[in-house]
């Protein structure tokens, strides 16, 4: 049987895992025998660097080396232009990473890997996890499934550990996104009972606070702003990372930064560096209380505290979630590599490998029930003040599979059609929330005056992400059904070239 892998397809780094020869998930080396896998891309001629390589050259060649890839997803309109004017779409993008860890996992294991399972922080929204499952199918991967990032770590902790019956908290930040999620362990199942985040909050964050506070120091000293050089920014930022990482070890570090000539050296101390960070954390306590509230649970119901990613290295990070959970961490696991691990395990149970503990029992395969991130609505007009808002008809933290319904009508005397556009988010304002689709119109409405015909509106939400609608005008019986695709998407043909282009590409 043909290997499957699973993928934590990270901001910062990436990892990879599969189910060895004794049934045992198994974290996979890349070409360069490194655990992990920096998510960075240097554009060179036909050539695509991945890795470590591209991550060292960020400094020198900053118009051609992509970083923070991940965190576009979201963006409809993004796309990288590279020194020689040529665009670069962030599917493509990431497809790239993909195509490297595929590259090396066949070179480990000697043997092609076709199949596998995706991580995405649980509080992507639907564009972004549809743009994460054709970045794979680019890269050349059958995608088995798209799952949550703390749901794999809960996944790789709760397979042996856990008894039926716990709930697990997991804290998750990463490198660019950070992600909060309740979940309760039964046989064989692990359930969901809800979920938060922010996609844009990692340890990238603090290294930027980190760079800043470096420049500050520097313009202070020497009367210049070393950031307007775009090179001299990517060192500093390179030396922010260095000291973040240093202060998780010792309470003080030694900086040296150059710019234009210029030198300034200086010691940052750890007290420093957790004052210019600590407003980032206290929002990550924030949403940690309101997935809490959301689960109808207080922290005496929560049984184990896992932290997950590799910015939960940082002290004051494992101080405060200590201090809000009132419970010591579980130990034992690599925060980097064990969201790879939980997804080789789920991957296994769709692909129908088996899974052993270390005495050689076989486990089950996971089920996971998994919630929505986001609500789910339609854009619709307030009658008084003519102004959009979001008619919600999918609650934030409903189970999935999830379907809503709403009875709406028309705002016009003899409004024979209504078009229906469909949101992800909280806000009133559909400014602020993620366009998910247009269903077209909905068109044969029989002329009458506004507010009398009587439109029934239904959303779904499978268990594979994917939205449905239905609507049907009651008198007239006029409806339609549509599955959504999200118009920021590659159409099939797209994904195709693509491919091609990607598979064209040598990728060291």
């Amino acid at each position: 049987m043909a290997k499957v892998i699973g993928i934590d397809l990270g901001t910062t780094m990436s990892a990879m895992a599969y189910i060895d020869d004794m049934g045992r998930p198994a974290i996979i080396p890349n070409a360069e025998g490194h655990n992990l896998t920096p998510s960075v891309i240097m554009i060179r001629g036909n050539e695509r660097v991945v890795g470590r390589t591209a991550k060292n050259a960020a400094v020198a060649r900053p118009k051609n080396v992509v970083q923070f890839i991940k965190r576009e997803m979201s963006n409809p309109d993004y796309v990288f232009t590279d020194e020689n004017g040529q665009e670069h779409r962030p599917e493509e993008l990431s497809a790239l990473i993909l195509k490297k860890l595929k590259q090396d996992a066949e070179k480990r294991l000697g043997e092609e890997v076709k199949q596998a399972v995706i991580t995405v922080p649980a509080y992507f929204a639907d564009l972004e996890r549809q743009r994460t499952k054709q970045a794979g199918e680019i890269a050349g991967f059958e995608v088995l499934d798209i799952i949550n990032e703390p749901t794999a770590a809960a996944i790789a902790y709760g397979i042996e550990k856990a008894q039926d019956g716990i709930n697990i908290f997991v804290y998750d930040l990463g490198g660019g996104t950070f992600d909060v999620t309740l979940m309760q362990v039964g046989t064989g199942e692990l359930r969901v009972l809800a979920t938060d985040g922010n996609k844009l909050l990692g340890g990238y964050d603090f290294d930027e606070e980190i760079c800043q506070f470096f420049a500050e120091q520097f313009r202070q000293k020497h009367d210049l702003d070393p950031l307007e050089n775009l090179q001299i920014y990517q060192k500093f930022l390179t030396e922010a990372e260095t000291a973040k990482v240093n202060l998780s070890a010792d309470v003080e570090t030694y900086i040296n930064l150059t710019a234009e000539g210029k030198i300034h050296d200086f010691t940052l101390k750890r007290e420093q560096f957790e004052n210019l960070i600590e407003h980032h954390i206290n929002q990550t306590l924030f949403l940690s209380k309101r997935v809490l509230s959301d689960a109808h649970l207080d922290w005496e119901q929560v049984n184990k505290v896992l932290l997950v990613g590799g910015s939960t290295r940082i002290p004051l990070v494992q101080n405060k979630v200590k201090d809000l959970t009132k419970k010591e961490p579980e130990t034992g696991f690599n925060p980097d590599e064990v969201v790879a691990l939980g997804a080789a395990i789920y991957a296994a149970g769709l692909a129908g490998e088996t899974v052993r503990k270390p005495g050689g029992k076989a486990i089950a395969p996971v089920k996971v029930r998994n919630v929505t991130a986001h609500s789910l609505g339609i854009i619709t007009k307030n009658a008084e003040t003519d102004k959009d808002i979001n008619s919600k008809l999918i609650f934030k933290n409903t189970e999935i599979p999830a379907k809503g319904e709403g009875n709406f009508t028309t705002i016009k005397d003899n409004q024979t059609e209504v078009e229906i556009q469909i949101i992800q988010g909280e806000d009133e304002n559909p400014e602020n929330c993620d366009k998910v689709g247009d269903a077209g119109l909905l068109t044969g409405i029989p002329p009458q005056p506004k507010g009398v015909p009587q439109i029934e509106v239904s959303l779904s939400y499978d268990e594979s992400g994917f939205v449905y609608l239905y609507a049907r005008e009651l008198e007239s019986g006029k409806k339609i059904t549509a599955k959504i695709k999200n118009h920021a998407l590659l159409s099939r043909e797209e994904v195709k070239r693509a491919s091609e282009k990607v598979a064209a590409l040598q990728v060291t």
